[in-house]
């Protein structure tokens, strides 16, 4: 299985790289535009990983108290 998924991503890259390399837009409005994606996507993943940082105690009691209380009722 992960030798498939080590495939899958080798393709993908491949994919990724001849599409950038062969994109219809110019250079500048390439790498302008993965660059906000880029952005854009660190930001949220920041977001998630504070919010999921001060939130995973919660979150973490919250899926181990859901755990507990069932098998302890059970």
């Amino acid at each position: 299985m992960l030798g498939s998924a080590r495939t899958a991503m080798k393709f993908f890259v491949y994919g990724l790289i001849l599409g950038l390399l062969f994109a219809p837009r110019s250079g500048a409005e390439t790498r302008k535009e993965v660059m906000g994606w880029v952005s854009e996507t660190v930001q949220d993943t920041v977001k998630n990983v504070t919010g999921n940082s001060s939130g995973s105690d919660s979150a973490g009691s919250g899926d181990d108290g859901d755990t507990q209380p069932l098998s302890g009722t059970a």
